[in-house]
């Protein structure tokens, strides 16, 4: 009796085709939960990244760090992510394991600056109009009230409110302290926050705060498309189109960027940007 030892050509095909659609079925698969574990990570970083501003508040009368200072120069004049290193003492802490860390808008110089490093958070720093000037609205944004004989800079002041205290915040738990903007550095300029406004878009980092009344066309910046939907705003969804969030209260949220302001004009009182609302 002969013993067949070998498989034949068709056995073969047949083999590798369970393979293939095995593989096409696992595949997602783990690229899913692979996704998750980062959406996990995200949410811890961003969770004690926030933690450590309020222990900060802690030791400052209750009072955020300013997004930045005057002269847009954090080494010197202040920001949240240098004032707040005593409390959040590791870089990896400020980083979403999604970013590339990449510096797509950034100018040269800061890009070869050894103070550029890149880091995954942006603060909430809404400027709007208040009745007589701008101020801000949200946590930790721009300050621009210091009178010129007191700046270095020399430039005048033109804001109003720039520092928020946690009493003033009507809804701490609906209320975004940090956000995901990819791209955001924590040395100079609007690197450190959004604002809401796109004046400084140009300086190479994204400003929009989502905003659900827009028309879902793609939000562009210096001719690049930085989110397909403009809606989203500056704010990056990585997660099967949600984003994550550091709460005032120490919480953190996943959600759609959209569901943070759904429409300013109809339903203000859903804005999570805006610390002051009713």
């Amino acid at each position: 009796m002969k013993h067949r030892n070998a498989f034949t050509l068709i056995e073969l095909l047949v083999v590798i085709a369970i393979i293939a659609i095995l593989a096409a079925i696992l595949f997602p698969v783990f690229a899913q939960a692979k996704n998750a574990a980062k959406k996990t990570v995200a949410l811890s970083n961003i969770k004690q990244t926030g933690l450590g501003v309020i222990m900060y508040n802690g030791d400052s009368e209750d009072t955020y760090p300013m997004g930045v200072g005057p002269c847009w120069w954090a080494p010197t004049d202040g920001g949240w992510a240098y004032d707040t290193q005593p409390y959040i003492k590791s870089l990896p802490l400020l980083r979403d394991p999604s970013d590339p860390l990449s510096k797509p808008l950034w100018y040269q110089w800061l890009k070869d600056n050894a103070n550029g490093i890149p880091i995954s958070f942006a603060a909430n720093g809404l400027i709007q109009w208040d009745g007589t000037s701008n101020s801000l609205f949200g946590v930790m944004g721009l300050v621009q009230n210091i009178p010129a004989n007191q700046n270095r800079c020399g430039s005048g002041p033109w804001m109003g409110r720039t520092i928020t205290n946690a009493s003033s915040i009507t809804k701490p738990s609906e209320t975004i302290m940090f956000s995901i903007r990819y791209g955001s550095q924590p040395t100079w300029g609007t690197g450190l926050f959004m604002s809401g406004v796109n004046w400084w878009d140009g300086e190479g980092h994204p400003g929009m705060l989502p905003d659900g009344s827009r028309d879902g066309t793609p939000y562009i910046v210096k001719g690049m498309t930085w989110n397909k939907n403009n809606r989203w705003g500056a704010v990056n969804a990585p997660y099967a189109d949600q984003s994550v969030f550091a709460m005032t209260d120490g919480s953190a949220k996943a959600m759609n960027p959209v569901r943070t302001n759904p429409n300013p004009n109809t339903q203000p009182a859903d804005n999570m940007w805006n610390a002051y609302r009713n």
